[in-house]
């Protein structure tokens, strides 16, 4: 009977679980964002507004929530998650750390976690006025390994020469010398030699990490500088081959071979995995992108992350979506681009931040369209740490950004412009300080 019991019970969790997918009240927002893109900070946001529905101080943060406005949602807040294998987000470390004296931010995320968020929201049907239940999963990860899904599609000689024309895209701001040097002392149809192998490995992962610190983010394989709980693994001695002509490819018991089938476990059973626990399912998306950072960088970052989100963004589900595809085939039907740390700028800056944004998309823009997806477009700062004033004195007229601190002084930091230049790459470097206002 007991077997009965269970069978039905997970039957009707099934129909249950279906039913609200249909009807939009059980919604999976997939937050994408490549490292250091503030992922973390603006679901630690999201959730902190969420749970002070009610409250008036939240209010003029949600004057263009018009569900909100309208008074259609009642509450908010933290729900029990829905799959209790996976790690719950750390919200209340978060918070704590952003609220603490001194306040710092959150620690790097360092590994898949899930929180979830229950909006009791008006019922406005013809046969029922009892509120219903909304419910939003959102899935948090280390940025370093969203680059991974590129090489779901891709094998090891594929993958090998994605590297290679990177590498002769950033060469000139990021020599991988050493390794490929390294790389060029292996022979491929030799035995493998672990020590030799393993040397070139930690001189690849060096350059990953110099790449990341140069603000590029095309870091790949992700799990080479952030490795989580396979640190020390195997699975991670392995290598783009950029060496030597290889002249027996399809042989076995060679260093090639090996590479190749470390490659392939990776891509399996690491990325794979990866992809189907926080990807695979997805409803809703916003990409969060530091523009400002990439601007910064110069020509060889901008671009680079142009490349990499048109990349990334082939990976994923596109298209309108139906009663059907929500159960058996889900699609993200509507995405939002959103330019992130606006608090770094002026208010009169926002626009042209904005359309900064719609050109550093443009291509990955493009992609979801023509599959059929909704796009929109924000600008958006998680955590504000400035405020921005209008200031005039003989010297300067206009606006100007603040800090909490009383040492600090206002300061102006520069003009963002509309597009990418290489006159305005480095647009923070005439920021112009004004003590004592």
């Amino acid at each position: 009977m007991s077997l009965f019991d269970d069978a039905f019970k997970n039957i009707k969790d099934t129909v249950d679980y279906g039913l609200r997918l249909i009807s939009d009240e059980e919604i999976r927002l997939g937050v994408t964002g490549l490292s250091r893109g503030g992922k973390s900070a603006f679901i630690t946001s999201l959730v902190n507004l969420v749970s002070k529905f009610g409250d008036s101080e939240v209010s003029p943060y949600l004057s263009r929530f018009k569900a909100y406005t309208r008074g259609d949602i009642i509450y908010g807040g933290i729900a029990r998650p829905r799959d209790l294998s996976i790690g719950s987000f750390p919200y209340n470390e978060a918070i704590s750390s952003l609220y603490g004296e001194p306040a710092v931010w959150p620690k790097a995320t360092d590994n898949v976690s899930e929180i979830r968020l229950a909006l009791k929201v008006k019922n406005k049907s013809w046969y029922s006025s009892k509120p219903y239940d909304l419910y939003l999963d959102i899935w948090d990860y280390p940025g370093e390994w969203l680059m991974d899904l590129m090489l779901l599609e891709k094998n090891y000689e594929e993958f090998s020469n994605t590297v290679k024309e990177h590498l002769n895209r950033i060469g000139t701001v990021a020599s991988a010398k050493n390794w490929i040097e390294a790389v060029n002392q292996l022979d491929p149809d030799a035995p493998l030699n672990e020590i030799a192998l393993s040397k070139a490995v930690s001189l690849y992962k060096e350059w990953l990490i110099n790449c990341k610190q140069q603000g590029f983010a095309f870091i790949v394989p992700g799990r080479f500088v952030l490795p989580g709980n396979l640190l020390g693994a195997p699975i991670l001695e392995f290598i783009p081959w950029l060496g030597k002509e290889v002249q027996n490819p399809n042989s076995n018991n060679t260093l090639y071979a090996e590479l190749r089938a470390r490659y392939e476990a990776y891509r399996k059973q690491v990325v794979q995995k990866f992809y189907e626990d926080c990807f695979s399912k997805l409803d809703r998306q916003i990409v969060l992108i530091d523009c400002l950072r990439a601007l910064k960088g110069g020509r060889e970052n901008f671009f680079d992350v142009n490349a990499t989100l048109d990349i990334l963004m082939n990976n994923f589900n596109y298209g309108s979506s139906n009663f059907l595809t929500r159960l058996f085939a889900p699609k993200i039907d509507k995405v939002m681009f959103a330019a992130t740390k606006a608090d770094l700028v002026t208010n009169d800056n926002h626009q042209n931040l904005r359309m900064l944004l719609t050109s550093l998309v443009n291509q990955a823009q493009s992609r979801v369209l023509g599959e059929g997806g909704h796009t929109e477009f924000a600008v958006i700062s998680s955590i504000r740490a400035t405020q921005c004033k209008h200031l005039k004195n003989k010297n300067f007229d206009g606006q100007v950004l603040l800090t909490d601190y009383e040492d600090d002084g206002a300061f102006f930091p520069g003009t963002v412009p509309q597009r990418w230049s290489p006159e305005n790459m480095e647009f923070f470097s005439e920021t112009v300080l004004f003590k004592g206002c």
